[in-house]
C-alpha cells in the first residue's frame, strides 16, 4: 500500500504542469482535441466521465477506477462513428465523377461544413480488481473541414493508432487519509503507434482518383510510449446527511501523457524517404466529479461534471466543458443497459446501451466543437458500439 506513495507525488508533482510542448501543426488546419481512445458509453453523458467510470474505459479515462472494481470482465468490441454529413458528401463526391468542376461544386456547397469518420475501432480489453490490459490493434479517424483555402478544397488530418496498454492501482491507506473516505490512486501504462496524415487535399486532386487522394509522403507515423496517472477520491459523509443519503459524490483527476515527448521511434512503414513524427500526444489535465443519487424501481441515476484536457493547444473552457447524466438499469443479471443525456463542448448528447447476456450494443449522438475560439461550429455526430461482454 505505501508502495505507491512514490507515485503519489510524481503525480502531484505532474499535475501543475498543466501545459506542455506544444504540438507540431499539420499543414491542414485542426481545431479540435483529438481524443487516442472514446468511450461510446461515455459519449452519450457528455464525455463526463473521469469520475463516473465503473467499467473497462477505467484504464484510459481514470485508471484510479481499477481500485474499486470488485469483478473481472473481458471485453472484445468493433466501433463505428460517424458525422451526419459523411455519407452525403461522399454520395456528391461519386455522383462527380473525375469532373473537376461537378467535384469543385460538390465542395462549395458544404463550404464551412466538418466531416468526421472513426471506422473501424477494434479491440480488446481484460480489467480485473486493481489492474487491466488493453489491445486496441486498429483505431482509424478521418477529419475533413471544407474550406476555400486555394480554391475548393479538403483539410483531411487523419490518425491510425495502434495501443498496447497495461493499468494498474490501489486504495491508499495513509495515514493522511481520513476515517471511512476512500482514495485510490491508479497508472496506465501505453504503447502507442501512430501514423498520421495531414494535408489539403484540392477538388483537382479528388476528382482525379476520389479513391486515392492521400501523398504518402506526406504521411509521419512513430511509436511512443507514455502515461496517464489519476486519483479518485469519494468522501464519506454521514448516512443521514444530503451528500450521504442523497448526492453521494465522487471527484477524480487525471494528467495524461505525463511524458509528452513524442514519437521518437520510427519504423518508416509508410513513408522512408522522408519519415517525420506525428504531433505530440501532448500533455492534458481533467478534472471530474459525479453525484449518484438514490435508486427508484430499475433505474440508477447519476450525474457529472468534468473539465478535460486543460494544455492542450486548442482548449478553451467550451471545448473542455463536460456534464451528462446516465440512468443505468438493470432487470436481471444478463439484462441491463442505460440512457444517458449531456452537454459535450456546448452541444447536446443522448446515448442508450442494452446488454443481454455476453453482447451488448451501444449507441450514442453528440456534438463536438471544430470552430476557433472566434467562430463556433458544430460537427454532429453518431456512434456504434458491438461488443462480447464476458
Amino acid at each position: 500500500m505505501r508502495s505507491l506513495t512514490p507515485l503519489f507525488f510524481v503525480f502531484l508533482v505532474f499535475s501543475t504542469l498543466l501545459i506542455g510542448p506544444q504540438a507540431k501543426a499539420g499543414n491542414a488546419p485542426d481545431y479540435t482535441i483529438h481524443q487516442e481512445y472514446t468511450s461510446t458509453r461515455a459519449l452519450g453523458m457528455g464525455n463526463a466521465y473521469t469520475a463516473v467510470v465503473d467499467d473497462h474505459s477505467a484504464l484510459f479515462y481514470n485508471p484510479a477506477a481499477l481500485a474499486f472494481r470488485e469483478d473481472g470482465q473481458v471485453r472484445f468490441f468493433l466501433r463505428a462513428g460517424i458525422s451526419d454529413n459523411w455519407m452525403d458528401f461522399a454520395d456528391d463526391i461519386d455522383k462527380a465523377g473525375d469532373d473537376d468542376q461537378a467535384v469543385a461544386a460538390a465542395i462549395e456547397k458544404r463550404y464551412g461544413e466538418h466531416l468526421y469518420s472513426r471506422v473501424p475501432t477494434i479491440g480488446a480489453m481484460w480489467v480485473r480488481p486493481r489492474w487491466g490490459i488493453a489491445f486496441i490493434p486498429a483505431d482509424v479517424s478521418v477529419d475533413a473541414a471544407i474550406n476555400r483555402q486555394l480554391g475548393p478544397a479538403l483539410g483531411v488530418n487523419a490518425y491510425i493508432d495502434s495501443t498496447l496498454a497495461y493499468g494498474y492501482a490501489r486504495q491508499l491507506k495513509e495515514k493522511w487519509v481520513p476515517n471511512k473516505h476512500k482514495v485510490a490512486l491508479g497508472a496506465t501504462l501505453k504503447a502507442l503507434h501512430r501514423a498520421y496524415y495531414s494535408d489539403v487535399v484540392s477538388s483537382a486532386t479528388i476528382a482525379e482518383d476520389s479513391d486515392n487522394i492521400f501523398d504518402e509522403k506526406k504521411s509521419a507515423e512513430g511509436l511512443t510510449v507514455d502515461m496517464d496517472i489519476g486519483m479518485m477520491w469519494v468522501p464519506y459523509f454521514k448516512p443521514k446527511t444530503f451528500f450521504g443519503k442523497y448526492a453521494k459524490p465522487t471527484f477524480s483527476m487525471v494528467v495524461r501523457n505525463i511524458a509528452d515527448y513524442g514519437f521518437p521511434v520510427q519504423f518508416e512503414i509508410l513513408n522512408d524517404e522522408d519519415p517525420a513524427e506525428p504531433p505530440k500526444l501532448e500533455r492534458r489535465v481533467d478534472f471530474g466529479s459525479k453525484f449518484e443519487l438514490p435508486r427508484f424501481w430499475v433505474f440508477t441515476p447519476k450525474f457529472a461534471f468534468d473539465v478535460r484536457d486543460i494544455g492542450h493547444r486548442n482548449w478553451t473552457f467550451t471545448k473542455g466543458l463536460h456534464a451528462g447524466a446516465e440512468f443505468y438499469w438493470k432487470m436481471f443479471n444478463w439484462w441491463k443497459g442505460h440512457w444517458s443525456a449531456g452537454i459535450n463542448q456546448g452541444y447536446w448528447t443522448a446515448g442508450f446501451g442494452a446488454r443481454l447476456g455476453w453482447f451488448e450494443i451501444d449507441l450514442a449522438s453528440w456534438g463536438e466543437e471544430v470552430g476557433t475560439s472566434d467562430t463556433k461550429t458544430e460537427s454532429r455526430r453518431y456512434m456504434l458500439e458491438l461488443s462480447l461482454d464476458i
